[in-house]
């Protein structure tokens, strides 16, 4: 079984280049990174795709600001 990178909600199989749209198994190794197992029905080839979790910091500032904006009493 092959490792490649991944495009998160579609992989190529490596050997016949079928697009695939959905994993056969996915999960999430240590918080930091999801796994996902894909087997190409065209070819029988099994690979795993990678995919590192970004998610974007945000302060504590920005998060009650989206929540709760300033009200303005006239």
């Amino acid at each position: 079984m092959s490792s490649i990178a991944s495009c998160r909600l579609s992989a190529k199989c490596p050997r016949c280049e079928l697009l695939l749209l959905e994993p056969e198994w996915s999960e999430s190794a240590d918080g930091q990174k999801s796994v996902y197992l894909w087997h190409c029905p065209l070819c029988g080839n099994d690979f795993e795709t990678i995919d590192e979790n970004v998610f974007p910091v945000v302060s504590d500032d920005e998060a009650i600001q989206d929540f709760f904006p300033t009200l303005l009493v006239a």
